[in-house]
């Protein structure tokens, strides 16, 4: 699954030319709440089962096709508190 996540990740992520990403990261744009929000994520990331289910949300709802950030179906506290909890 990790692979197959990761192949569509790099066949469907291009970034117009102004914008820079770190190697070994892409970026997901939490859309719920208020305001959107921009995180730029570790590629280390798609071995975190909460970030998996998000991202398997994200696909369901958005699909892979958009170019750039990847939408994600969620608040950008949520997303923080998965991003910290696997820090943990």
């Amino acid at each position: 699954m990790l692979r197959f996540m990761v192949e569509k990740l790099q066949a469907t992520l291009s970034f117009p030319k102004r914008v820079r990403v770190r190697k070994g990261h892409f970026v997901v744009i939490a859309t719920q709440g208020r305001e959107p929000q921009r995180f730029l994520i570790k590629l280390g990331y798609l071995h975190n089962l909460e970030f998996l289910k998000l991202l398997k949300q994200a696909e369901e709802e958005f699909g892979f096709s958009q170019k750039g950030a990847i939408a994600m179906p969620c608040r950008p506290d949520e997303l923080q508190n998965i991003l910290t909890m696997s820090k943990s």
